[in-house]
């Protein structure tokens, strides 16, 4: 009596033309999509008619580069230096705002006291 162990299986039954219709319908319909993706691409595509440039401008570089560099740290210095500013603002230099710090003394560092004044007024709704 033939146990699991030592029991044969029986032979499968494949139909190759079963196997072989699949493969060869997946690959038409493969084939199929990509070339009515292609086709669309081709038609959905913009005309290439561009007319090329001409004639590329020249690169607009600085004709003076030093005098340029000069200039910008000649600005950069008188508005370290303080005074008036176009916008009609007044500006310490930092010489100036470390003196002023050194006369303080001690206190330099001591919070500011706000300026007396009258507190404003509270609106009656916002009272509790």
């Amino acid at each position: 009596m033939p146990n699991d162990l030592t029991e044969r299986r029986s032979r499968i039954d494949l139909r190759s033309w079963l196997i072989l219709g699949v493969g060869l319908g997946t690959a038409a319909f493969l084939a199929l999509a990509m070339g009515g993706l292609y086709a669309l691409y081709n038609w959905m595509q913009a005309p290439m008619d561009y007319a090329p440039p001409r004639q590329f401008p020249q690169p607009r570089l600085e004709t003076n580069p030093a005098a340029n560099l000069d200039s910008f740290r000649a600005a950069q210095r008188a508005e370290m230096e303080g005074g008036r500013q176009a916008d009609g603002t007044l500006h310490l230099s930092i010489e100036q705002a470390m003196d002023r710090v050194v006369r303080r003394g001690a206190q330099a560092y001591a919070p500011l006291q706000a300026p007396p004044g009258t507190p404003l007024p509270v609106r009656p709704e916002a009272v509790r």
